[in-house]
């Protein structure tokens, strides 16, 4: 490959994709967030409803202002479910945001490794073993599994939060991971 030559973003093999005003606006927005494009939006590029309707749903279930959980909270549950879920680019991506958040890339290294040895408060603990049972078996949650959220000082509120940010991001792990979308170089570069 020469040095001109970018390597794919993924597997699929399109003709550039026509720009818009909308698309266009949507990536400026993630440009002006992140400071780069991510691989999954360009991925997308000719299925234009679909790029801006996954970034209503993203800033919808992630960036709430309403909502009672931290920025570490959501990006914690994000990482995680990316984990489990073996998404490169959204680990990249949400590792990269942890580390920008807490300054502790040591600690975001131990959440990657195994989260369960990374010194969680139990508040953290009562998310991720949430957002855990949402990404691997959603059909067995029962209604005492939200107690165990409440016991750790969640709110209701907060809990169908939790529930948007993991089942948005099963749903972001699996497109991505179905198109072999390659992983974002400037996340995993970012504050280390």
């Amino acid at each position: 490959m020469s040095t001109a030559e970018k390597p794919p973003i993924s597997w699929l093999d399109l003709a550039p994709a026509p720009d818009s005003p909308e698309i266009t606006a949507a990536l400026d927005r993630t440009r002006a967030r992140l400071g780069y494009v991510r691989n999954g939006q360009t991925a997308l590029l000719h299925r234009p409803g679909l790029v801006l309707a996954i970034d209503q749903l993203s800033v919808a279930a992630t960036q709430n202002p309403d909502s009672g959980l931290s920025r570490k909270e959501r990006e914690l549950i994000a990482l995680v479910v990316s984990i489990e879920n073996k998404c490169q680019p959204c680990i990249f991506s949400h590792a990269a945001a942890l580390r920008g958040i807490t300054a502790d890339p040591l600690w975001v290294a131990k959440v990657e490794a195994n989260f369960r040895h990374a010194g969680l408060s139990e508040r953290e603990r009562a998310l991720v073993d949430y957002a855990l049972l949402i990404t691997l078996d959603p059909a067995s949650i029962e209604a005492s599994d939200l107690d165990l959220l409440r016991d750790a000082g969640i709110p209701d509120a907060d809990i169908l939060d939790a529930a948007a940010v993991a089942a948005y991001f099963n749903f972001s792990n699996r497109i991505n991971s179905s198109l072999g979308v390659a992983p974002n170089s400037e996340a995993f570069l970012a504050h280390r």
